[in-house]
């Protein structure tokens, strides 16, 4: 058996033996596992999830694999090409036929499988995959499949214009954070901007590109709703987004006007996030109608674009809107400067806020703004809360700890809690925060990243 295959095998003995309890009286032999997942105990389910999880990782590669093959055999444009013998238009199109699958995703398959399968050299001697750090990665399970997607269309947008070298460079630094313990979810929103940090050159064209394309549209339903379409460039999108979180916090509507919910909310409002923005996007046009200044919560609904000191100077290169995970031209953030409602905060070295003050008892809106820059987003482990969302919480305790940045963290209240009461532990090391849970909640003590993943050096 080959080793690949022998690894498939190995996780599934690995994921059937986790039920050995709950099976030894016999009484689930030749049956499903219906009965045994019912009885494990929290522990044990969380294990066997995770079991399955690398089980299905494992075979995914070998899908992939298969594919390649697929593809290598029907690039032959004669009538030898296996996927025309076969009926099929093209391999994602056999594959599709074969594994019973959807066309986008066996086409999803293909295209990956073209980046990671081995290649050949002239003469029929077998060469590294185009995308080996990846294909690596893939063949032990360390990545998943819709991930290692996403890695190689940013990879493909990035190429133009860098060596080979610097190409397989950032190959391997997308592999490594993946790596990190991030949510998939986390992982593709980095990705996306990718492309953007690699060509800094080319933010101009892309901000006018994406303006042109932006539009709303508006229909009129036969229920008596009304559907607003918005497809915003990263500017707009950066004022709407920042301006909704603001009024869509948890913590937020004991300050707002008395009328904005339907029903009282004595400590949290439970109901699902597209349900409460309804309510943020109807105080924001009542704010926008009153002519509201704006300044209900200081940096919450405040617009943060970071640059670095050279950007800032020559309006060559990108700046960021942390709070909305995206970019735009440095040019057009050194225009924005005096908008009443952007606070431009300059960058030193490894893209860290300059010193805004520190040693109060309560944070100061300095402080706010340089945590922000550095955060994004609530620092909580695994959270994409947004920055309107977070309040500033001490790591050691205000009396004991600095009132300081380094000692500040921005936090959801559901991340507060995990940090104030339910024995989570923080910790800073370098640029990141790493949270531990306590023994009841994982006996490994496998810690977990906090806040967004944070950019690549591309200047190594």
């Amino acid at each position: 058996m080959n080793r690949s295959a022998a690894k498939v095998v190995e996780q599934a003995e690995a994921y059937a033996s986790l039920f050995s309890r709950t099976s030894v009286s016999g009484r689930f032999d030749e049956g499903s596992s219906d009965g045994p997942v019912r009885l494990a105990s929290d522990q044990e389910l969380l294990e066997a999830t995770a079991s399955v999880t690398r089980l299905i990782r494992l075979a995914e590669p070998e899908r992939v694999k298969l594919a390649g093959e697929i593809a290598r055999r029907s690039e032959v444009s004669d009538e030898s090409s296996l996927s025309k013998r076969m009926g099929a238009t093209n391999a994602g199109d056999l594959l599709a036929q074969v594994a019973g699958v959807a066309r986008e995703e066996a086409g999803s398959v293909v295209r990956l499988a073209a980046a990671v399968r081995a290649q050949e050299g002239l003469s029929g001697e077998p060469l590294p995959a185009k995308r080996a750090c990846i294909a690596d990665a893939l063949a032990h399970g360390r990545l998943d499949l819709t991930v290692a997607s996403a890695m190689v269309r940013a990879l493909r947008k990035s190429e133009p214009g860098l060596t080979p070298y610097e190409v397989d460079e950032l190959e391997r630094q997308l592999v490594d954070r993946a790596q990190e313990g991030c949510t998939a979810d986390e992982l593709l929103a980095f990705l996306r901007q990718v492309p953007s940090s690699a060509h800094p050159e080319g933010q101009d064209s892309r901000d006018e590109e994406l303006a042109a394309a932006a539009s709303v549209s508006k229909r009129k339903l036969d229920n008596g709703l009304t559907r607003w379409i918005l497809d915003l460039d990263p500017l707009t999108n950066g004022f709407f987004e920042t301006a909704l979180d603001a009024n869509t916090s948890i913590r937020r509507f004991a300050i707002v006007d008395s009328d904005a919910l339907p029903d009282p909310v004595a400590d949290q409002d439970r109901r699902p996030l597209n349900r409460r923005r309804v309510d943020g996007v109807r105080l924001v046009a009542k704010r926008a109608l009153k002519s509201d200044d704006g300044q209900q919560a200081g940096t919450a609904v405040t617009l943060v674009v970071t640059m670095t000191e050279e950007a800032l100077r020559t309006g060559l290169g990108v700046a960021g809107l942390p709070g909305c995970m995206d970019t735009i031209a440095a040019s057009t953030a050194r225009m924005l400067a005096a908008e009443a409602e952007i606070v431009p905060v300059v960058l030193g070295g490894k893209s860290q806020p300059l010193d805004l003050g520190t040693g109060r008892r309560f944070f100061s809106e300095a402080q706010r703004r340089a945590m922000a820059v550095r955060a994004g987003g609530c620092e909580g482990p695994s959270c994409d809360a947004p920055l309107a969302w977070c309040d500033a919480a001490h790591l050691k305790p205000a009396g004991w700890g600095p009132t300081s940045v380094d000692n500040g963290l921005l936090l959801c209240w559901r991340c507060h809690l995990l940090l104030d009461e339910h024995g989570w532990q923080a910790r800073r090391e370098g640029e990141r925060w790493w949270w531990t849970p306590p023994p009841w909640v994982d006996s490994t003590g496998r810690r977990r990243p906090g806040g967004r993943v944070p950019p690549l050096d591309l200047s190594a």
